[in-house]
Formats: C-alpha cells, sequence, structure tokens
C-alpha cells in the first residue's frame, strides 16, 4: 500500500512524500505548474531556457560545482520542460538526501543566470531544436500541435525556437524567473526511504526562498477552431510520418480513465484494432499506433503512422472503416478485460520505479490539487463497465487536425486523404 503524506506550507505550496521502506534510495523533485502555454509568442522558450540555466551555476557555485557535489553524492540530477509543468529533480541514495536538497534549494533560489554561460546555453538550446527539427517523428507531433490548436499557447513547442531565444537577455530571463515563474504553484515530491516531517522541517526553514504565491491564470483554448491540415515536404525522407487527432477530455476529467481503456482497444496496443489491420493483416505500415494525452483544462485523442506515400489512402480507407466498426457494433467483452488488465499492468510496473511515482504525485497535485495513490487508479479502471467504454466512443476522432511530414506535397494530400480540407504548407 502506498503511504502518500501531503502538507501544504501555503495555497500554492505543497510537499509530497511516498514512504518505500525498501528502497534504499529516494527521488526528490521541486515542480512548477508553468510551461510553454504560459509563455506569450514573443517569450517561447523562456521557460525551456530558464530550466537550463538553473544548472549552470547559482550565487555561489559554478556549474562544475552543481555537477561535482551531484556525481560525489552518486546523485543523477537533471530538469524538465513540458507545456505545462517544468521543473528539478534527482535520486540519490537515502543517506545523501539532506546534501542533495541543500544543492537543489540553492539552485532555485540562488540562480546566477550568469551572461556568459547564458550565450553558451542558447547555442546548446539551438542544437536541442535542430536535432528535434531533423527527427521527423518528434516534428509530426510539434505540426499537430498547431494545426489542433493554431495560435493558442498550447501551440507553442516546449523546447521555444531560436529566434525568440536568441532575443532573450539576462535582465529579461531574471524579471521573467522570480516575477512569473518561481510564483507560480509549486509542489515538492518525494518518493523513497524518506519520512514526511524531516523533509516538511527542513523545508519549512527554507520556505521563504520559494515564492509560490501567484501562478499565471491559463487560456482555455477553443475546440471550435477550424480543423486543419499542416504539410511539411521533405523530400530527403521516403517514408510520409502522418498523425491525426481531435479534443477529448481533460486530465481532470473522471472520463479519462475509459478513454485510456477505449485508446488501448482502438489502436494502443498490438493486439488492437488499428494495430492489427494496419499491420499485421494488411501490412501497411511498421509503426502505427494510437494516443491519448491529457492536459489540465483539454485532451487530444489521435493516431500516428509512417508508411510508403502510396499507402496513405489505403491507410486513411482502413483506419476509418476500424473507427466506424468500432463505433457502431463496440468493443468485445474479452477486448474489455484485456485492456483493463494491460492498463493496470502498466500502472503496476510504473510504480516500481521511486522517480515515476514522485512525478506522478507531483503531476496530480499540481493539475487536480490532490494525489491519486495507484490502488486508487487501479480501482478506477476496476469500476469501469463495457457499457461506459462503449459509450465512449463517439468521441472516436471524427473532425480532427492531421500533420504530415515527408515525400508529399499539398495535391498528393488532397488526393488521397479524407482528411480536413483547409491545408497549410510549412517550409
Amino acid at each position: 500500500m502506498s503511504d502518500i503524506q501531503i502538507t501544504k506550507i501555503n495555497p500554492y505550496f505543497s510537499v509530497i512524500t511516498e514512504y518505500i521502506s525498501d528502497f534504499p534510495s529516494v527521488a526528490i523533485g521541486v515542480f512548477f505548474q508553468h510551461g510553454s502555454r504560459n509563455e506569450t509568442a514573443e517569450m517561447n522558450g523562456i521557460s525551456h531556457l530558464i530550466e537550463h540555466m538553473l544548472f549552470k551555476g547559482t550565487k555561489n557555485k559554478t556549474a562544475k560545482d552543481i555537477a561535482y557535489i551531484s556525481e560525489s553524492a552518486g546523485a543523477v540530477i537533471d530538469g524538465f520542460t513540458t507545456r505545462e509543468i517544468s521543473g528539478i529533480y534527482c535520486r540519490c541514495l537515502a543517506s545523501e538526501f539532506d546534501k542533495m536538497l541543500d544543492l537543489m534549494s540553492e539552485i532555485i533560489s540562488l540562480p546566477l543566470f550568469d551572461p556568459n554561460g547564458l550565450e553558451k546555453e542558447k547555442q546548446v538550446i539551438a542544437q536541442e531544436i535542430a536535432e528535434s527539427l531533423d527527427d521527423p517523428q518528434e516534428q509530426v507531433f510539434t505540426l499537430l500541435f498547431e494545426a489542433l490548436f493554431q495560435n493558442h499557447p498550447l501551440s507553442f513547442s516546449s523546447v521555444g525556437k531560436v529566434d525568440t531565444i536568441n532575443k532573450l537577455t539576462h535582465d529579461v530571463i531574471a524579471d521573467y524567473y522570480f516575477r512569473k515563474f518561481l510564483p507560480s504553484k509549486v509542489c515538492i515530491s518525494a518518493a523513497g526511504n524518506i519520512g514526511h516531517l524531516k523533509l516538511v522541517d527542513k523545508l519549512q526553514l527554507k520556505s521563504h526562498q520559494i515564492l509560490a504565491s501567484n501562478p499565471i491564470p491559463i487560456i482555455r483554448p477553443n475546440i471550435d477552431t477550424e480543423r486543419t491540415t499542416i504539410i511539411q515536404t521533405r523530400c530527403n525522407l521516403t517514408q510520409l510520418y502522418a498523425a491525426a487527432a481531435s479534443p477529448t477530455f481533460s486530465y481532470r476529467d473522471e472520463e479519462r480513465y475509459g478513454m485510456i481503456v477505449l485508446n488501448n482497444i482502438w489502436g494502443g496496443a498490438m493486439s488492437s484494432r488499428l494495430f492489427q489491420r494496419l499491420r499485421e493483416q494488411e501490412g501497411l505500415a511498421y509503426s502505427i499506433f494510437s494516443f491519448v494525452d491529457f492536459y489540465s483544462d483539454i485532451g487530444i485523442l489521435g493516431a500516428y503512422f509512417v508508411s510508403d506515400v502510396k499507402n496513405q489512402e489505403k491507410i486513411y480507407r482502413c483506419g476509418y472503416e476500424e473507427t466506424i466498426k468500432l463505433q457502431k457494433d463496440g468493443i468485445t467483452q474479452e477486448e474489455f478485460d484485456n485492456a483493463i488488465n494491460s492498463c493496470k499492468g502498466m500502472l503496476t510496473l510504473s510504480s516500481e520505479d521511486s522517480m515515476s511515482r514522485m512525478i506522478r504525485n507531483a503531476k496530480n497535485d499540481l493539475l487536480l490539487n490532490r494525489c491519486v495513490s495507484t490502488e486508487e487508479s487501479i480501482l478506477k479502471f476496476e469500476q469501469l463497465s463495457i457499457d461506459k467504454v462503449n459509450a465512449l466512443t463517439v468521441a472516436l476522432p471524427g473532425e480532427y487536425s492531421v500533420a504530415n511530414v515527408g515525400p508529399i506535397d499539398q495535391l498528393d494530400y488532397l488526393k488521397q486523404s479524407g482528411g480536413p480540407q483547409k491545408v497549410i504548407v510549412k517550409d
């Protein structure tokens, strides 16, 4: 059983621990409800740049000092930026916990944002962006969010754009960090061999360093935006990378559990309808899967494939046939039972990792304002009925947006697909 405890230091600052007695290590992170969707178009990428710069030195320590202290403690320390959450985290031996907590507190409260280091890190991020642009799978999902959400901040890439990042100065970054990023809703989450009161006592002494007080309000996207296709012609590729999706339930909606099960049956597993039809029976694609992605106020449900351009028309037709059949005839009892067990199994396997537990607890606190234990989530799946999941098939993509990357042009797309007629061509 989970032993999750929560203390609210203030309404926007939570401390969560999940005690696991037989783990010799502790995973701990400091997470902010702040990501690329909190940015403006002119500032896109600043959250990601801040995350990088937090590790490049404090008022008392250099970047090398931070690396040395972490490695000498046998710890792994890193950070991430997504559309809604940013943070830094580490995993260390329980005996080194105090040292690493002190280091992370200093990283968060006393960042230097050194101008010299800033210019170098911009070059590093430019390489990271170039690498993602070269990867057609990453690029097709970047374009899919642009097609779905268009000018809304959810369409922004979490890594940012080179031209906007290059304009950010030390003063702009420091001001943004202390006035907007740091005051966001904050969660400090730990999982492993750590007592709750010990962590809370240490953080009470440091709580003045975290100014969680005034989260930036988020703007809900307009789900009535015209469905759109974005095409990026890349003649150097031999395969077409394609993704299509439409809006669905948010992370805060209890219907998400049923949608996870439906996604597993539709195309999210090897035994799924889309995988079996398009890969196993027709041999049209090596990579084919459906996906569901949840955010605080909206979600997306869609499918992705990689195949020869000449297969596009047949893939869309077969995918449409399987989707309509699923909606018309519903799922079978065998499919339902297998999907429930699959979802429970994936959840249980991920809970064996203290890092996964720590991040899961933080995400739930930031987006739901409460923790959801593994046991509670498993119970949610067990309480689902086949009728409940069948009722959700109406949410399978009908009016969807599309992104295509590969040796295809607008005319090819219009001839072979039944997707949105509004087409945007990207360089």
